[in-house]
């Protein structure tokens, strides 16, 4: 049975054979260090066993260290042994280390899964948030279409409602319009029979006084007819203007149907003008504008009901989304905190671990520049 050997006598005969030749290769110094550190994990003495299972530790975390030279320093120490034990271990090292290898290469394969695996699941949950983000953000345009729809069809509805009560009015007035003229047509005719008679008798009153009367019954009727003449031209200018008035209201309407109706109303106007009168009333008129002013407010009080329940109903769906991401947000924020701490708590008891287990080892020399 071979004598056990302790740390330092280990670490120095590494030392002493891979700084023989005056020249410390990187990758040896770091499987010196390597071995060093995890030679420092044990207490005591090493035997043969317990040297080359430390050396195959070390020989896995330094992979670029040469097998050629790892047999090298590998023998130096086993060489304190005995040559029997070195070479009956020799196999079994290397079954040992390709085992090793084996599991490292394994743990690197989990490992790239894992992180893979940790990849798809990001992308997956990335995916699900934008479709999840397009289809609330679909939902509120299409909310928004359907409410401005809404609002579109009670304006046409209420925009319809006052044409219709401006064509009622334009009517309206187009008739008493024309009631008017024709009641005018009528007096002046009744004026122009009533002249005509006073033009007979005066001629019958001029045969009467004879010839004394003739200059001044010819002056007086010259001034009448003056008169009448300057009071027809004024009437004519009126009437043109009038007419004028409501052509150019007609022509702005624009509306078949009104013309049409208008015409109707005119033909019956002219029909009853004497028989008839204007059958709506001012007062009637003020009731039906009353009536239409308060269906159009009953109208505009709906809709902008309607609008005020969809924002409160939109303002509501938005904080509870903005509630459900605060809280999400606040639970990670606690999950990392918890991490942060854990993580802390480690390194601390490892370097309190580490300080307690310290042990003087010998160091290499430093690189040549």
């Amino acid at each position: 049975m071979s004598e056990n050997l302790n740390m330092t006598e280990v670490l120095t005969i590494v030392q002493d054979f891979i700084t023989s030749d005056g020249m410390i290769k990187s990758e040896q110094r770091k499987f010196y260090q390597v071995l060093r550190t995890v030679l420092s994990t044990h207490e005591g003495t090493f035997s043969q066993t317990e040297i080359e299972q430390y050396m195959i530790v070390a020989r896995t975390e330094t992979l670029d260290l040469s097998d050629e030279d790892y047999k090298a320093i590998y023998d130096v120490v086993i060489e304190r042994y005995t040559l029997s034990q070195r070479l009956e271990e020799e196999a079994r090292l290397e079954r040992e280390l390709a085992e090793k290898a084996r599991l490292r290469i394994e743990a690197e394969k989990k490992a790239r899964e894992e992180e893979e695996a940790r990849i798809r699941a990001e992308e997956e949950a990335k995916a699900l948030a934008e479709a999840r983000a397009r289809a609330e953000e679909e939902a509120r345009l299409k909310a928004e279409a359907e409410m401005r729809a809404k609002i579109e069809e009670e304006e046409r509805l209420a925009a319809e409602a006052e044409r219709r009560a401006i064509e009622e009015e334009e009517a309206r007035k187009k008739a008493e319009e024309e009631a008017r003229i024709a009641e005018e047509q009528r007096l002046a005719a009744e004026e122009e029979a009533r002249i005509a008679e006073e033009q007979r008798l005066a001629a019958e009153e001029e045969a009467r006084l004879k010839a004394e009367e003739e200059a001044r019954l010819k002056a007086e009727e010259e001034a009448r007819i003056a008169e009448e003449q300057r009071l027809a031209a004024i009437e004519e200018a009126r009437l043109k203007a009038e007419e004028e008035a409501r052509l150019k209201a007609e022509l702005e309407a624009k509306l078949i149907a009104e013309q049409e109706e208008n015409a109707r109303l005119a033909n019956e106007a002219h029909l009853k003008m004497v028989e008839e009168a204007i059958k709506i009333t001012e007062d009637e008129r003020l009731a039906e504008e009353a009536k239409i002013n308060a269906e159009l407010e009953e109208a505009k009080r709906i809709a902008d009901e309607k609008e005020r329940l969809a924002l409160e109903e939109e303002a509501k769906l938005l904080a509870e989304q903005n509630a459900k991401i605060a809280a999400e947000l606040e639970a990670k924020k606690l999950a990392e905190e918890e991490a942060r701490i854990a993580e802390e708590q480690r390194l601390a008891e490892e370097a309190a671990l580490e300080e307690a287990n310290t042990k003087v080892i010998p160091d290499l020399p430093p690189l040549d520049d």
